[in-house]
């Protein structure tokens, strides 16, 4: 059974993953989805790439270009896509200072993501 959980991603540490990139990732109590919250700046490096999980990506602030299966889809606030199941994809942000904010919703788990803020958590106690 899920963890019920509550919070606020403005209070909460974000995890380096990449330049360009940081993440938070929420809902972590959840058994059958994961949620996470992205910052993506111009110049980040690009990183195409597939999963096996179904996902959700969508832009709560500034603006993207999100490329599934090769084609780019132009998000803006309150814009989204749906990625299928191991499709190979990537955001690009450019042209921009202003940082994008894309929130992604997987379908399937993915505990690695739970693991990696975790880690990212407990070494900031130190």
């Amino acid at each position: 059974m899920s963890e019920i959980m509550s919070g606020n991603w403005n209070k909460m540490p974000w995890r380096p993953i990449r330049e360009g990139i940081k993440q938070v990732t929420l809902a972590m109590g959840a058994d059958d989805m994961t949620v996470t919250l992205g910052q993506v700046t111009s110049g980040h490096e690009k990183r195409p790439h597939s999963h096996p999980e179904e996902q959700v990506a969508l832009v709560l602030e500034g603006e993207c270009d999100y490329y599934v299966d090769g084609t780019p889809y132009h998000l803006t606030p309150g814009g989204f896509v749906v990625v299928p199941a191991n499709v190979m994809h990537y955001i690009d942000v450019h042209d921009t200072d202003i940082p994008c904010f894309q929130m992604d919703i997987f379908g399937t788990p993915r505990p690695e993501f739970k693991e990696k803020y975790m880690e990212f958590l407990e070494a900031l106690k130190k």
